[in-house]
C-alpha cells in the first residue's frame, strides 16, 4: 500500500495544495518533501496524521497542546489545535471548513480514499458534532460507511474500518513520527521504550482502555440498582479508584523526571572523563580561551555560510556583468510594454464591430441617402481610422516576446532582483574572504594556545564544583525514582488485588437484577483483559529483539560494537558485543541512544506485518553526523513507501547523494506572506534544483 495523493484545503498556511506520488518501484521508495523551518513542512505531517486518525492522532503531534490525560482533555486539546489549523483567510472569504484528503493504492492496485472535513462557526470556533469522514473505494469512488449510525457511533465505525484496512491509531507512532519526538523518546529507559513498543504492536493500549471502560460501565450499572447494591462493593470500587489515581500521578511524575535524570547522568559522565585527563593550572585563562575559540568558530562558520549563499545564488549573476544585466532589464521592460499594448489593442478590437454598427446606423439619417458603395467606403474608412489608433506601437515596445513564460508581475520581480545585484561588488566579496581568512588564522593560533593551556591549566575547579552539584541532583532523583518504582509496584499490586476482590464478588450477585449481573460480568471481563495484558508482552519479545538487532546493525556507525540485542521477559535490555559483554556498562552517546530507538521503531513496524507507508518529519532530527547516513540507508531498504519531510539542513548535500538513486519524487514547499496571512504552496523540485521537477 502506498499514498498516491494528498490534497489539502484551507489547512494551516495552505489554501489549496496537492501532492501526487508514484507507486514504489524496485530500489526506489523514497519521496522527498523539502522546506525550511516555518514554511509548512510540519503542517503537512499534521494533516496526514489528523486526516487519518482525527482526534486519536493528536498525541503524535509535537506542537499539539495535549500532554496526556483523559478523553475530555483530549477533546479540548483537539478543539484548540483545529481552531488554529483553519487557514487565516478562510473565514474572511466565507469558507467555514478545512479538509484533508489522502488517496491510497493497495497491493492489488485498488484505490482507497480517506477524506476528513472539519467545520467551524463564522467566528472560527470548531463544531465537533459536524466533523465529517468519507471513505471511497475503487475507480468509481464507491462510498463506504455505516447505515443508520450517527454521532460517536458513526465515528467509531470509521475508526474500526481505518484500523482494519490501513493502520490502527495505537500503531501510528511507529509509521508516522517526528524526528524531534524520537530524540525525546530516546532519553527514556530502554526497558520502558521496549515495553511501550510491544504494547503498541499488540494493541494493549486499547485493551487497557477496554478494561477501564468496563469497570466504569460496571460502576454505572450498579448505581442503577441501588436497592441491590452492596456497600462492600462500593467501598472496593472507591478504594480501587483512589489507588489508581495515586498510581497515575506517580507514573506521571516518573515519566517527567526520567529524561532529566538521563541527561544529568550523561553530563556527569562527560565531566568525569574530562577531569580524569586534566592536570592543574589556571582555570580562568582556559575558560576565556575556550569562549574565544567558540566565538571564532561561529564567525568562521557564519562567514563560510554567507559565502556559500552568495556562490549559490548571487555571484554567478553578478559575474555576468552590469552591461548584460542592464540589457536584460531593458528587454524585460520592453516586453512589459508589448504585453500592455497588445492587451489594450485586443480589448479595443472587441469593441470595433460595435463601433462600426453605430456608424452604419448613424448613416441611415443622412439625406439624401448614401449609396451602398458610399456606405461601404465610409465603413472602410472608419475601420482603417480605428486601427490607426494602435499604430505605431508605443516607444520602448518590443517586437516579440523572448521570455513568454513570464507575466508582468514575474518580470517586475526579476528586474528587482537584478537591481539588488548591482550593489554586490568585488570589494564586498573580497572583504568577506579576508574576514574568513583572518578568523581562520586566528582560530588556528588560538587552538594551539588552548592545547598548551589545557596541558597545564584546565578549569578543574569549576568542573569539580559542577560535578558535586550534579552528584547531589542525581542522588536526589535516583532516590525519588527508586521510591516511585517501589510505590508504583505496590500500588499496582493493590489495584490488582482490589480488582480480584471485585471479581470474586461477581458470583454473589449473579442472580441479582440484570443491571447488577451485567456489572459483575463486565468486571469479570475486565479481569480477563488484565490477565491477557500481563501475558501478552513476553510473547513478542523474541521477534522484537531479532528485528531490532537487524535494524541496529544496519543503522549503527560502529557496526562491530553491538552483535546482538537481548531482551528478557521484564523488557530489560542488553546490547551485547561479540564477547557477550553488555556495552551499556560503557557510555553510550546521544546518537547511539537514538539509533536504539530508531531500531525499535523499525522493529515494531516490521513485526506488525503492516504494509503502511512511513512518514517521517525532520528525519535526521538531532542525529549526529556519524549516524545520519546509516539511518537513511536503512530507510531505503524498506519494501514500502517512505516519505521524508526534510529541512534545508538535513537530507541535502552528501546525505542527498547517499540516497539519490532511491528517490522517486521531490517537492519543495514555498512560503510567502500576503499582508498578515502566510501562504504555503508546493512545486516539484528540491533545494538543489527548485523548479526543475523531479
Amino acid at each position: 500500500m502506498h499514498i498516491s495523493q494528498i490534497a489539502l484545503r484551507d489547512w494551516k498556511a495552505y489554501t489549496t495544495a496537492t501532492f501526487d506520488f508514484p507507486a514504489p518501484a524496485a530500489g526506489r521508495n523514497i519521496i522527498l518533501i523539502g522546506a525550511p523551518n516555518g514554511y509548512g513542512k510540519t503542517s503537512l505531517f499534521e494533516a496526514i496524521v489528523l486526516g487519518m486518525f482525527g482526534r486519536d492522532g493528536l498525541p503524535l503531534i509535537a506542537r499539539s497542546p495535549f500532554s496526556g490525560g483523559d478523553k475530555e482533555r483530549l477533546a479540548t486539546s483537539y478543539k484548540t489545535f483545529l481552531e488554529k489549523a483553519l487557514h487565516q483567510g478562510a473565514t474572511n472569504g466565507g469558507r467555514n471548513s478545512c479538509s484533508v484528503k489522502i488517496t491510497f493504492v493497495d497491493d492489488e492496485g485498488e484505490h482507497l480514499e480517506i477524506q476528513r472535513i472539519w467545520h467551524f462557526s463564522d467566528s472560527g470556533a470548531y463544531r465537533a458534532l459536524d466533523e465529517e469522514v468519507h471513505i471511497f473505494e475503487g475507480p468509481t469512488r464507491k462510498a463506504v460507511g455505516p447505515t443508520g449510525l450517527q454521532g460517536s457511533d458513526r465515528m467509531d465505525w470509521y475508526r474500526d474500518y481505518i484500523a482494519r484496512t490501513f493502520l490502527p491509531y495505537y500503531l501510528a507512532a511507529f509509521f508516522l513520527f517526528d524526528g524531534e519526538q524520537v530524540s525525546a523518546f530516546a532519553e527514556r529507559e530502554m526497558a520502558a521504550q521496549v515495553r511501550t513498543g510491544i504494547e503498541g504492536l499488540l494493541g494493549i493500549p486499547v485493551l487497557k482502555q477496554l478494561a477501564e471502560d468496563l469497570r466504569a460501565y460496571a460502576a454505572v450499572r450498579r448505581r442503577e440498582s441501588p436497592n441491590v447494591s452492596d456497600k462492600t462493593i462500593e467501598k472496593l470500587e472507591l478504594d480501587r479508584d483512589v489507588l489508581k489515581f495515586q498510581y497515575d500521578e506517580k507514573r506521571r511524575r516518573f515519566e517527567e523526571i526520567e529524561p532529566d535524570l538521563a541527561k544529568l547522568k550523561e553530563e556527569r559522565d562527560n565531566l568525569t572523563r574530562e577531569l580524569a585527563s586534566f592536570g592543574a593550572g589556571s582555570q580562568a585563562q582556559l575558560q576565556e580561551q575556550l569562549e574565544q575559540l567558540n566565538q571564532l568558530r561561529r564567525s568562521v562558520e557564519a562567514g563560510r555560510a554567507q559565502l556559500e549563499d552568495l556562490m549559490a545564488r548571487d555571484i554567478a549573476l553578478a559575474l555576468s556583468g552590469l552591461g548584460l544585466r542592464e540589457q536584460l532589464k531593458a528587454r524585460l521592460a520592453s516586453e512589459t510594454v508589448l504585453e500592455r499594448w497588445e492587451s489594450g489593442k485586443n480589448q479595443g478590437d472587441t469593441n470595433l464591430e460595435r463601433f462600426l454598427r453605430a456608424v452604419d446606423s448613424g448613416m441611415s439619417g443622412i439625406h439624401p441617402n448614401l449609396t451602398e458603395t458610399q456606405r461601404d467606403s465610409v465603413l472602410d474608412t472608419a475601420r482603417s481610422a480605428w486601427e490607426q489608433l494602435w499604430y505605431p506601437p508605443p516607444e520602448n515596445c518590443a517586437t516579440s516576446f523572448l521570455h513568454p513564460h513570464l507575466n508582468e508581475l514575474e518580470r517586475s520581480k526579476v528586474i528587482d532582483r537584478l537591481d539588488e545585484l548591482d550593489e554586490l561588488g568585488a570589494p564586498a566579496i573580497v572583504e568577506l574572504l579576508s574576514d574568513i581568512v583572518f578568523n581562520e588564522e586566528a582560530l588556528e593560533r588560538l587552538q594551539q594556545d588552548v592545547t598548551r593551556t589545557e596541558s597545564v591549566a584546565p578549569h578543574v575547579d569549576k568542573k569539580r564544583e559542577r560535578l558535586t552539584v550534579l552528584n547531589g541532583q542525581i542522588q536526589e532523583l535516583d532516590q525519588e525514582i527508586g521510591a516511585l518504582k517501589r510505590e508504583l509496584a505496590a500500588l499496582e499490586s493493590q489495584v490488582n488485588q482490589k480488582n480480584t476482590e471485585l471479581t470474586k464478588l461477581a458470583g454473589q450477585w449473579d442472580q441479582a437484577k440484570p443491571s447488577v449481573r451485567r456489572a459483575m460480568r463486565a468486571l469479570k471481563v475486565a479481569s480477563m483483559v488484565d490477565d491477557i495484558v500481563a501475558q501478552a508482552v513476553p510473547s513478542q519479545i523474541e521477534a522484537i529483539a531479532k528485528a531490532m538487532t537487524a535494524a541496529h546493525r544496519s543503522m549503527a556507525h560502529k557496526k562491530d560494537l553491538v552483535e546482538r540485542i537481548a531482551i528478557d521477559e521484564n523488557c530489560d535490555v542488553q546490547l551485547l558485543n561479540a564477547q557477550g559483554i553488555d556495552v551499556r556498562r560503557y557510555d553510550l552517546s546521544a546518537g547511539e541512544k537514538q539509533i536504539f530507538t530508531q531500531a525499535l521503531i523499525s522493529a515494531v513496524s516490521s513485526v506488525s506485518g503492516r504494509g503502511f507507508p512511513m512518514v517521517v518529519d525532520t528525519p535526521l532530527g538531532r542525529l549526529d553526523i556519524e549516524h545520519r547516513k546509516g539511518v537513511l540507508n536503512h530507510l531505503v531498504k524498506r519494501e514500502h513507501q517512505v516519505i521524508l519531510l526534510s529541512t534545508n539542513t538535513e537530507v541535502v548535500g552528501e546525505y542527498l547523494r547517499e540516497i539519490e538513486q532511491h528517490v522517486q519524487k521531490k517537492y519543495l514547499i514555498h512560503f510567502e506572506r500576503v499582508g498578515d496571512i502566510g501562504q504555503s504552496s508546493v512545486q516539484p523540485g528540491y533545494f538543489e534544483n527548485a523548479g526543475n521537477g523531479a
